[in-house]
């Protein structure tokens, strides 16, 4: 890691870069949420449980995969297993599951996980540890006789149930790294239904809500001048090691208590995803944020010219 100071924003206008970036984060998820979580009309009619259950799994199998294929997985799964695979996933065999899998990813699931990026883990096994793991948590909630969304609202903040998942001794088999990016964004998920879906009051409010800060977020973040120290990789230089700004990103959003840190995070990806805040050649003239930006273009968040599979949104 390598790291490069730069010229910071005055706070007067981070404040405006953070605001602009809520209200398009918000506006765009209010569009998008159902195609990102990939449910379906049927499904949100269900009891929260099933809803609850089916983003775990929805999270879980989208790491490190390319997303629109993720999304597939997850609506095909809950099409051919329905009840089963919220309620008794055990009862699924195995191979079901692995067929589904190939049906969207191809004979070897390379479509879903790229085999160039997992250093010899294959798409097949690394999806039948993911299902497991959900497959397993399930039955330690029924076992147990316990639930989601139980263990959702008798949490007193975002802290306490974001470490209960993570350390989970059978969900943390399925999360990828010590600060999953996959979890933040289940969490994430549940908080925006709780309190802007379903309208029920509980402890976790849309101020609760983690920053996923992919290494598109975090070159939104940089080459705006929002941060004045920027982490890059050593061996490729200017592409920005954006899990470990995450914790200065946060803190920043903290800091002014007007935004909403999910809103935030979203409004920078889809800076990237709206084609503004590109790798290369971004459109800066046409961007929401031209006017605050510093526009230091060197900053990426990707090796140029290859899309990231490591996009779970």
């Amino acid at each position: 890691m390598v790291l490069e100071f730069q010229e910071e924003l005055p706070y007067v206008k981070k404040r405006e870069v953070l605001l602009t970036l809520n209200e398009y984060g918000k506006s765009g998820w209010n569009v998008r949420w159902k195609d990102h979580m990939a449910v379906s009309n049927e499904l949100l009619v269900q009891e929260h449980e099933n809803i609850i259950r089916y983003l775990l799994l929805r999270a879980i199998i989208n790491q490190q995969a390319e997303s629109l294929k993720a999304r597939e997985l997850a609506i095909n799964l809950y099409e051919k297993f329905k009840e089963k695979l919220l309620r008794r996933p055990w009862d699924v065999e195995l191979i079901d599951y692995i067929r589904v899998f190939r049906r969207i990813g191809g004979p070897k699931g390379s479509a879903v996980y790229h085999v160039g990026f997992l250093r010899g883990i294959k798409p097949t096994s690394l999806f039948t540890y993911r299902i497991m793991a959900y497959v397993y948590y399930i039955k330690k909630l029924e076992k147990e006789r316990r639930s989601l969304k139980g263990i959702i609202e008798r949490s007193l903040n975002v802290k306490e149930l974001y470490n209960l998942l993570r350390n989970d001794e059978v969900l943390s088999i399925g999360w990828v790294g010590k600060d999953p990016k996959a979890c933040r964004m289940f969490v994430n998920w549940i908080i925006f239904l709780y309190n802007e879906v379903w309208k029920e009051s509980i402890s976790l409010s849309m101020r609760d809500t983690l920053m996923i800060v992919d290494g598109h977020v975090g070159k939104v973040f940089a080459r705006t001048g929002l941060l004045g120290r920027v982490k890059y990789e050593k061996v490729r230089p200017y592409i920005i090691e954006a899990a470990k700004m995450r914790y200065e990103i946060e803190q920043l959003v903290h800091e002014f208590p007007e935004v909403v840190p999910f809103y935030v995070d979203n409004g920078a990806f889809y800076l990237f995803e709206d084609g503004y805040c590109l790798e290369e050649s971004p459109k800066c003239d046409d961007c929401p944020l031209s006017k605050y930006c510093k526009k230091y273009i060197k900053w990426t968040g990707y090796k140029k010219y290859r899309r990231s599979n490591e996009d779970i949104r």
